[in-house]
């Protein structure tokens, strides 16, 4: 469950959620869309407990997984070890089985600078899964993935959210109606 109850946050003069209430209780994705600056990511950083420099109340109770827009993968650990990070002493045999969940097996030994954009995208998202959070915080995670590789992850997001609850940041109208998801509009728009 996450509820969101008169959220209102700003950055100086400038308000970008006022007076922001969303309440999903149950399993599935929930996008947020929206013109740049218009508070998605912030909003999801919000739930995520990482800004907590906002008026009205946020409830998530849950434990969150996140996959950031920049990835965030450590640039001192191998794709692997980015991976085993997020497990308990650091299975590195489930490690494995997520980074080839992924397709990118062959990369284990590699740093995140020796990495495509998109594959490190692909690292983000297998981290997000192996560390089974109850919620899925997603900002543009599909963004520098190639056409076969974001139909495969937007399928497993879809499958994660069958038993978790999933909130998608995206601008992609293609990404939408694959997902076909319920979509809540931050310029001005109510839930949909």
């Amino acid at each position: 469950m996450i509820r969101l109850s008169h959220v209102t946050k700003q950055f100086g003069d400038k308000t970008v959620l006022k007076d922001f209430s969303l309440e999903i209780g149950t399993p599935g994705i929930t996008a947020v869309t929206g013109k740049n600056g218009s508070g998605k990511t912030t909003l999801l950083r919000i739930i995520a407990g990482l800004d907590k420099k906002y008026s009205g109340e946020v409830i998530t109770g849950s434990r969150i997984s996140y996959v950031f827009q920049d990835c965030r993968l450590v640039p001192t650990l191998t794709a692997l070890e980015n991976i085993a990070l997020v497990l308990d002493r650091g299975q590195r045999t489930e490690a494995f089985r997520w980074l080839t969940a992924v397709g990118l097996e062959a990369e284990a030994d590699s740093l995140p600078d020796s990495l495509s954009g998109g594959m490190k995208q692909r690292i983000a998202l297998a981290r997000a899964f192996a560390y089974g959070g109850d919620v899925l915080l997603l900002d543009e995670p599909f963004s520098a993935l190639d056409v076969e590789w974001k139909q495969r992850m937007m399928n497993a997001v879809l499958d994660y959210s069958h038993c978790h609850l999933v909130i998608l940041v995206t601008h992609d109208p293609a990404e939408l109606a694959f997902l076909s998801c319920k979509t809540v509009c931050l310029d001005g728009s109510s839930a949909q």
